[in-house]
């Protein structure tokens, strides 16, 4: 009986003559890829030595040689493939965010369609593998497919924490009221922020705090401005039963300030800044790098800056990459568009400990009081260099916080004293920060008169009140300010709320209801007396700050604002001060008097604690942009950010994606998503407090079709023997003929020239 040939033996004989004639073809062609280098990148390259950050999304930018010919190379594209401890991640491999690309001969940084790039998230781990395929489907013949696979290993990506920045809408009633919601919001307001400063997630979200009213002239009472924001980091928001920021951020309507912004300290901990539409984004990241501890600078970049997920597009529609020749961010008196991030200013953060990875951080970042905690006195003023002297506000008192380090290079001496004269306290503090303006561009530098003063001490010491307190030039022993407690403290005598109608009223959403707490209090020394106002939500256990640093009888404020009551637990209460002395008074949150004169009772009926109910989410839609496009299978980075009143920082489960074509495709504050169907989707974010109130923002991309593997490797329309060729001519490597991108070209390669033969 005559034998049958199998398939496979017909196949592979076909194969040997095909391997004869496809390398007889190649042997006339010229052209050679390989990879030159892999810029991995999460703001800027920096010579390719720069500390990667898990969690952190990270672009890897592919550049392509092409040899063996003059001219761009048009249909190169590559793969990645990422493994963490020898073991390939979920997801992997990675196809490009941009391929396929026309490779050109000198591929520049400067251009983003010059690499082909993929965007990935590692997790700590300092064994991460990177392997890059090129031209994975065969597209372009070469006289050498044995140099597409290169291995880029041992990478690592370290560990740091979420970052904690509220921002505080200041009410700027000498011109321009509130700032624009929509402009200082997570996603626009931090979005340069996002892209310069390595952090693994920056909790950016409003204060716990209706928005701040500020009477005075910004240019006359800047320094009291950095002093009340201050007060709200340390204080304020500890108190109400919140993770202490590491910065806290006031946003000034247009640009009311002749510096553009300040920082209190350099280091420091708290800024303000602008919304002018052409700088708000820089000026934020500006005041925040001098609170990470660096000054201005003069240099440009040296290197392409990279924003991974292009943040800057909205709203000044800046390109993805940026010039060697624009400026670092600290470098004074830039646009948005004139300044990115060297390495100086990018390796500072990273290595300052408030962006450290720590076992006592919280899932939001922030800090827990510390062990040395305690009842202080917020010293706070302006140091007038030109008359060397110091003008004090009225002193704060702070329930629960660290007393200021002595600073050895200090040139000025805070000494406290009992009402016997003893010294209780002395502390070195420095007055030369923050003196050049930020608005002073290189060569035209201007310096700014005042410097704020911002100093905690202790209210007591081994059982002995702070009854003095002095400010003295160190050198010189002469004194530039003092404050001694008066004979009296101020008295509190009627302290009472209504519900109102809200016209005028301040407020971060718009919506009410609308109370007033209104008050009545008395000094018989005659000190000048300020007010803070507080609300608790459950009985005085935490209190969340209503209104700071008040000069008058009353505060108007909505009560979307301010976090939902326990049944019967809400309770307001007024601090008052003379400059030394306190004084509180507290009552149910419901309208009608409380104090003295109402003899310990209630006047009225309507209680509004009832209209304190649980408050929606503040979700926004980082990434991905609107209208964006992306080609079939490349990994689209979903970014969401999200806060509650009620819950703080939000669990990834908060938040789910779904799509118009694709339905529900993942859970996640961050996920990288390739499955994606060809088309236009409506995304939907829809972020879930723990309260089941829902919040839901939207986004529309654009995904393309494009072939991402196929059985017709020298794509002449035919699955046959040339296909088969060239995985049999390629076995046990790992470039082309690897047509399911295993990283390998095996048998299962082979399954699949044979189940989609055509011959």
């Amino acid at each position: 009986m005559k034998m049958r040939t199998s398939p496979i033996t017909a196949h592979a004989q076909c194969a040997l003559r095909a391997i004869a004639v496809f390398a007889a073809s190649t042997s006339a062609l010229a052209v050679d890829l390989a990879v030159t280098s892999v810029e991995f990148t999460q703001g800027g390259q920096f010579g390719g030595s720069t500390t990667l950050v898990a969690g952190r999304p990270t672009t890897v930018r592919v550049k392509v040689a092409v040899t063996g010919q003059t001219t761009s190379q048009g249909s190169v594209d590559a793969v990645l493939r990422m493994y963490v401890g020898g073991v390939q991640v979920t997801g992997s491999p990675y196809f490009s965010r941009n391929g396929p690309i026309t490779a050109p001969i000198a591929p520049n940084s400067a251009n983003v369609n010059d690499t082909i790039n993929f965007t990935v998230i590692a997790p700590v781990s300092t064994d991460v593998d990177f392997v890059v395929v090129v031209d994975p489907r065969n597209l372009v013949t070469e006289t050498n497919e044995t140099n597409n696979s290169t291995s880029f290993l041992n990478k690592s990506f370290a560990c740091r924490k979420v970052l904690d920045i509220a921002y505080v809408s200041v009410n700027y009633t000498p011109g321009g009221g509130q700032p624009v919601a929509s402009t200082i919001e997570p996603g626009i307001g931090d979005g340069y922020l996002r892209g310069i400063y390595a952090v693994n997630e920056l909790n950016y979200h409003r204060s716990p705090l209706a928005p701040l009213l500020w009477s005075q002239a910004i240019n006359s009472s800047n320094t009291a401005l950095l002093s009340t924001l201050h007060t709200i980091r340390i204080t304020n928001i500890p108190a109400a039963g919140y993770s202490m920021p590491e910065f806290v951020y006031g946003w000034l309507p247009g640009n009311p300030y002749s510096g553009n912004g300040e920082a209190i300290g350099i280091p420091g901990d708290v800024a303000f800044g602008n919304t002018e539409s052409a700088r708000f984004q820089r000026t934020f990241a500006h005041e925040i790098g001098h609170c990470w501890g660096r000054s201005h600078v003069s240099n440009t970049l040296g290197y392409v800056g990279f924003d991974c997920e292009h943040h800057l597009a909205n709203p000044l529609n800046l390109a993805q990459t940026h010039a060697t020749t624009q400026y670092d961010v600290m470098v004074a008196g830039m646009l948005t568009n004139q300044a990115w991030v060297d390495s100086a200013t990018y390796n500072d953060c990273l290595s300052d400990t408030r962006s450290q990875c720590s076992t006592a951080t919280g899932d939001g970042g922030g800090d827990g009081p510390a062990s040395d905690a305690q009842r202080c006195l917020h010293v706070s003023g302006g140091y007038l260099h030109e008359e060397g002297a110091i003008d004090l506000f009225p002193v704060n008192l702070i329930d629960v916080v660290s007393p200021t380090a002595d600073d050895p290079r200090g040139d000025l001496v805070l000494q406290s004293f009992d009402s016997d004269g003893a010294l209780l306290t002395s502390l070195r503090w420095r007055s030369g920060t923050t003196r050049e303006s930020c608005a002073s561009p290189p060569g035209k530098r201007h310096l700014h008169g005042t410097t704020p003063v911002s100093v905690c001490v202790p209210q007591s010491v081994r059982g002995s009140m702070v009854a003095r307190i002095e400010m003295r030039d160190l050198a010189s022993g002469r004194l530039l300010a003092a404050r001694s407690a008066s004979a009296n403290a101020p008295r509190i005598h009627r302290l009472g709320s209504q519900l109102i109608n809200g016209a005028g009223v301040a407020s971060h959403g718009g919506a009410g209801p609308f109370v007033e707490v209104f008050w009545e209090a008395s000094d018989k020394d005659g000190d000048a007396l300020r007010a803070d106002v507080h609300y608790s939500r459950d009985g005085g256990e935490s209190w969340s700050p209503i209104g700071i640093n008040i000069d008058g009888p009353s505060l108007r404020f909505s009560l979307a604002d301010i976090p939902a009551a326990i049944p019967g637990l809400g309770i307001v209460k007024v601090r008052v001060t003379d400059g030394l002395h306190v004084s509180d008074a507290e009552m149910p949150a419901a309208t009608g008097e409380f104090g003295p004169s109402a003899a310990g009772g209630l006047a009225g009926s309507d209680d509004w604690s009832s209209f304190l109910g649980n408050n929606p989410p503040d979700i926004h839609l980082i990434s991905p942009n609107t209208n964006q496009s992306y080609p079939q299978g490349a990994s689209i980075l979903f970014h969401a950010s999200g806060w509650d009143l009620e819950q703080q920082y939000l669990p990834t489960s908060a938040f789910t994606w779904s799509s118009s074509i694709s339905g529900a495709f993942g859970t996640g504050r961050q996920i990288l998503v390739s499955t994606l169907a060809p088309g236009a989707h409506t995304v939907t974010l829809t972020g879930t407090d723990d309260g089941g109130l829902q919040v839901t923002k939207t986004a529309l991309i654009h995904v393309t079709a494009r072939t991402l593997t196929s059985a017709d490797l020298n794509l002449d329309g035919l699955v046959n023997a040339l296909d088969l060729a060239v995985v049999l001519g390629n076995w046990g490597g790992t470039g082309s003929g690897d047509i399911d991108l295993d990283g390998v070209v095996s048998g299962s390669d082979l399954t699949v020239i044979i189940s989609g033969w055509t011959g």
